[in-house]
């Protein structure tokens, strides 16, 4: 046990206590109750809350900017180091052996919505933090903690912050989100809907997945009279539910980052709908988007440090002769954005193909400031000396501001299930967070 892991440990009950009341709230964006008051619905400002009551009651200064994002402030200069986390998670999906807005214990692993990804990360790093400052041991600079409530669909709260408020950017810092060592780059993002008017004959409606950036885990298509197309399913390899004239296809929740972990219910969906009803526009969206490289609508690409390009479509509705389809897209630093714009809409038609929100691709090199002494705090801390920076397809906060990375906590050899059923974090994982974050700030002042 090192100097860090004897500071934090006084705080060990008191954040797992938080961590079950914090995980307890469900702040999944929510449109139904979203207004002025409530950007991202109620359940996300009232998580914002929860944070915001958190850090007034520790003495922090608190500025809650309209429900988007929560600023803790800490200390005074003009070099700082800025932590963002995030409040918001992904919708539970089904799947669950628990309630997963509440933490269950078992084996020494932590289980529920948020535990990995972001509310445990971001009470570990805050406990971290909480340590330093009640001992005195800050230096002479500004810590400024960020709790964003939309880092699941959009990242506004971060985008209002610093564009809208145009507060400045940090000196150094990290995102308490992702995984160990650390990421010192991250694919590019796009998100383009795929969208065409046409009847698909017997069917009533079709929809599935609940977030872009996740592998469909179940499908409902819903036709008028599903005899026949039970008869067709028979002898294929599918997995399905029946409920009446409702035939539910079930796949494997994934993040959408990493698509090949998953199982897509919607495409198998769309597959078996074209290939039984003979629908060319459905035949086409199952040739074009089932390849999760992008081949299909010829926009592929690869890169030695960061790999192939990601496709995952994440959301499909048909209802009233509407069809639309969520696509969440990753592409590595080789690939030009007009290029693959160009690409995916020639090779999508006769759908019309929507671009959304772009984000670019985040690179550090690895003997930077930054990467350097968050790798050498890793090792210290966990004495693992051969574990490298990492490449992801996955999207951080670091990718809203500068000088900024993600770093932890799922560590090489674990698995956190983030943005599937079963979501986990081994309990020694988070209370060891706490000393690995507070080192970090420790060491990212000595930089400043």
């Amino acid at each position: 046990m090192n100097n860090y892991d004897l500071l934090t440990k006084k705080y060990e009950k008191e954040a797992l206590e938080t961590l079950k009341q914090f995980v307890a709230i469900n702040s999944v964006y929510d449109e139904t109750t979203a207004d002025e008051n409530n950007p991202f619905g109620v359940g996300v400002t009232k998580a914002l809350e929860f944070i915001t009551n958190l850090a007034k009651k520790d003495g922090y200064q608190v500025t809650n900017y309209k429900n988007m994002i929560v600023e803790i402030l800490f200390g005074e200069g003009d070099k700082d180091i800025t932590i963002m986390a995030h409040a918001d998670v992904v919708p539970a999906g089904s799947g669950w052996k628990q309630n997963p807005f509440e933490v269950v214990e078992k084996d020494g692993v932590l289980y529920g919505r948020g535990v990995a990804d972001d509310k445990g990360p971001l009470l570990a790093c805050y406990y971290g933090l909480k340590a330093l400052k009640e001992n005195n041991l800050l230096g002479n600079y500004k810590i400024r903690f960020l709790v964003g409530g939309n880092e699941e669909s959009g990242s506004l709260g971060m985008k209002y912050y610093f564009e809208t408020l145009k507060k400045p950017q940090p000196t150094l810092g990290f995102s308490p989100d992702s995984d160990y060592p650390l990421i010192f780059a991250e694919k590019a993002i796009m998100g383009f809907e795929v969208k065409n008017n046409w009847e698909i004959k017997g069917v009533k409606s079709i929809h599935g997945g609940a977030a872009h950036n996740a592998v469909i885990e179940k499908c409902d298509v819903e036709l008028f009279d599903a005899k026949d197309f039970l008869n067709y399913l028979k002898d294929k390899e599918v997995k399905y539910e029946i409920n009446g004239n409702v035939v539910s296809f079930l796949g494997k929740a994934a993040h959408g980052a990493l698509p090949e972990l998953g199982i897509n219910a919607g495409m198998i969906a769309i597959k078996h709908l074209g290939q039984f009803l003979n629908d060319e526009n459905l035949l086409l969206l199952a040739e074009r988007y089932s390849d999760l490289q992008g081949k299909g609508i010829h926009a592929d690409g690869y890169s030695q440090e960061m790999g192939h390009n990601s496709l995952n479509v994440g959301i499909i509705n048909y209802e009233n002769n509407q069809f639309s389809m969520i696509v969440n897209f990753r592409y590595v630093e080789t690939c030009k954005e007009e290029e693959l714009v160009k690409n995916i809409k020639k090779y999508s038609a006769p759908f019309n193909v929507i671009i959304g929100d772009s984000y670019p691709v985040l690179y550090y090199p690895k003997d930077s400031v930054l990467v350097s002494t968050l790798l050498r705090v890793y090792q210290e801390e966990y004495q693992d000396y051969v574990s490298q920076p990492l490449a992801i397809g996955g999207g951080t906060y670091a990718k809203e501001a500068d000088n900024t990375v993600a770093f932890g906590m799922q560590l090489p050899d674990w698995d956190a299930k983030m943005h599937s059923p079963g979501e986990q974090l081994r309990k020694v994982d988070f209370i060891k967070g706490m000393a690995v974050y507070a080192h970090a700030i420790i060491e990212l002042g000595k930089k400043l």
